[in-house]
């Protein structure tokens, strides 16, 4: 019976912890973006990379508190009086590490860092945005629009 609870309790860790990541979409805004004000520039891509973006900080303390929680409810299952504490306290610690690190894992992304030549300026513009689902890579010399201010920047390339 312990065997099957603490089996069951590790593979939710596993299934919910990587569904935290936010994977970004143009048709989707963050609440904190409605009614923000921003500045629209076009420009031209003049140099594109791909970068590696860490898991959000929201992310990871999700994923420590899910674990020290499945840790601590797999501990309390074994030994009794002082050792049950033990391990309660002990395996509430490792699942906190296992899920802060799998989550940490889970969660990274690609983004792409992007220097937007603005058209008829010599004003150069850089931003790193995930790469959108529906766009894609971006390349050098794609034409767009950079919208930045408010809550956060984008580019987006013309036709999108």
């Amino acid at each position: 019976m312990k065997k099957s609870i603490i089996t069951s309790l590790l593979a939710l860790s596993l299934v919910l912890v990587p569904s935290c990541a936010n994977l970004g979409t143009l048709s989707q805004v963050n609440a904190n973006e409605i009614g923000s004000v921003a500045q629209v520039i076009s420009g031209t891509v003049v140099s594109a990379r791909t970068v590696r973006a860490d898991a959000a900080a929201s992310d990871k303390n999700l994923g420590t508190g899910l674990g020290a929680a499945i840790g601590a409810g797999s501990g309390a299952l074994l030994g009794g009086g002082t050792g049950k504490v033990v391990s309660t306290v002990g395996f509430g610690v490792l699942g906190a590490m296992a899920g802060r690190g799998i989550a940490k894992y889970a969660n990274k992304s690609d983004a792409q860092e992007l220097v937007i030549q603005a058209d008829g300026s010599k004003a150069q513009y850089r931003v790193t945005q995930p790469i959108y689902q529906e766009i894609g890579v971006i390349p050098v010399g794609a034409h767009g629009t950079l919208q930045y201010g408010g809550a956060g920047s984008k580019f987006i390339p013309d036709g999108m």
